[in-house]
């Protein structure tokens, strides 16, 4: 999502946003191309009747060797404005890289006597200027789908290492004493081992593989496989481990796209029991006022390994939308808000029920030479049905607040010793509060590494 001219109104049209993502400068350097390529793909959808997007989509998949797949979107970019002159040139390039010459030639000799032809262009139908190698040239069928296919499943992966430093590691509140509310009156105990937050390096490490089959037309069905470990070298307890499996199904109907989706999450580590977390959950996207919509219905289980008084059930439902930035085609915003009610499995769980909202905007773009900054702020809360303990503050009901602001950069490597990889620098600030101490605390981290995306 880049920047660039835009019509005078609040939020851009849909149409128009294709129309001035396909007038983005052509891109002289291959991240730069590969970049663009990727944006494009991410809003095809939405832009299927526009022959100038499609025109360009192609244009791209063609200079990134994979003729083939260049020319889907050109016959479609054709069908919508036989006219394109872009497009024709582009498809007879294509049909000519598969080994078709013949529109290719035609073309050439029907526009030798245009002088609106750039010259680079007009050597490449001339044939005296070769087209990027196809990829998969070794197979004929290799040549005919995307690099990061195997027998019609795209993938996606992703690594991630990164090294920084956070001031709160096991969300720790700061107590020097507590006070308790028995039935004959408050007591103050000084704590022997005062409560303060854990501070150290740390380190992250993250691995994602991803991927994606359509069987039908409309049809996606996706799956994946996270993995996340952090490791404090100096506070070995806060250390924890994450892994996810996700799958879901989607169909579009015109601009309609529903979607049906799980995810099962497993939590461990030495300070806090492992848990288990499973999703389901069903969702229905739209394209409106220039906008994508979209409504989620969310089910969730979550299984303790040893104190299952602690499990329990929610069922909530989430609203997101995703915008261009006004005046610019190629920054994004987004909001989101969601609530739901967590249910206890064992009625003798503190707190009882705990409805749950949250509220998130977010950001993003690209700065100059290749920086992208993506920014967010998160707010939530939670109210329990019961008092928390008699204990704490006469049997009150806990409420707790939370605030957090999240800013990522990232940045292409220029090193091609480093694989293609992607510096990133990640900051974050967080706040809880809560009219019980025990569970107020705040905490800051700053994060800076190298991601690898293929």
């Amino acid at each position: 999502m880049d920047d660039g001219a835009a019509p005078a109104v609040s939020v851009l049209r849909i149409a128009d946003y294709c129309g001035a993502l396909a007038a983005t400068p052509w891109p002289r350097a291959p991240s730069a191309r590969r970049e663009l390529l990727h944006r494009f793909e991410i809003l095809r959808s939405h832009c299927m009747e526009h022959a100038g997007f499609l025109a360009t989509l192609g244009a791209l998949w063609l200079e990134e060797g994979e003729p083939a797949q260049a020319l889907v979107w050109l016959e479609r970019a054709l069908l919508l404005n036989p006219d394109h002159l872009g497009a024709l040139a582009d498809h007879s390039l294509a049909l000519a890289a598969l080994g078709d010459t013949t529109a290719r030639d035609a073309l050439a000799q029907l526009w030798s006597e245009r002088a609106d032809v750039p010259p680079a262009l007009r050597l490449r139908l001339q044939g005296k200027v070769a087209l990027p190698t196809v990829r998969s040239a070794a197979a004929s069928a290799a040549a005919q789908r995307p690099a990061n296919t195997v027998d019609g499943w795209v993938f996606y992966r992703e690594a991630a290492l990164l090294t920084g430093y956070e001031s709160n590691l096991d969300h720790s509140p700061r107590l020097n004493e507590l006070t308790l509310t028995p039935p004959d009156g408050p007591i103050s105990l000084p704590l022997d081992s005062p409560l303060k937050p854990r501070s150290a390096l740390a380190m992250v490490a993250e691995l994602s593989w991803q991927m994606a089959y359509s069987p039908l037309a409309g049809m996606i069905v996706q799956t994946g496989l996270q993995g996340s470990a952090r490791r404090a070298p100096a506070e070995r307890e806060t250390d924890w481990h994450h892994v996810q499996w996700a799958a879901g199904v989607s169909q579009q109907w015109g601009q309609w796209r529903g979607q049906l989706h799980g995810n099962a999450t497993w939590i461990g580590g030495p300070l806090n029991e492992a848990f288990r977390l499973v999703r389901l959950g069903a969702s229905v996207d739209r394209e409106a006022i220039g906008c994508s919509h979209r409504v989620s219905l969310e089910s969730e289980m979550r299984s303790h390994q040893v104190t299952r008084s602690a499990d329990g059930r929610s069922l909530g439902g989430q609203w997101s939308l995703q915008c261009p930035w006004p005046g610019s085609t190629t920054w994004s915003w987004g909001a989101a808000a969601r609530h739901n009610a967590d249910r206890p499995s064992d009625p003798s769980r503190p707190g009882g029920v705990q409805r749950q909202s949250t509220f998130g905007l977010r950001a993003g773009g690209p700065l100059n030479n290749g920086t992208r900054l993506d920014i967010s702020v998160r707010i939530g809360s939670v109210t329990d049905s019961e008092g928390y303990s008699p204990l704490l503050e006469n049997n009150a009901i806990r409420r707790m607040n939370q605030t957090q602001l999240s800013l990522e950069l990232a940045r292409p490597v220029p090193w091609p010793w480093l694989g293609g990889a992607e510096a990133q620098v990640q900051v974050q600030a967080l706040r809880q509060g809560s009219n019980l101490a025990l569970f107020n605390y705040r905490g800051f981290s700053v994060y800076g590494g190298l991601r690898w995306r293929w």
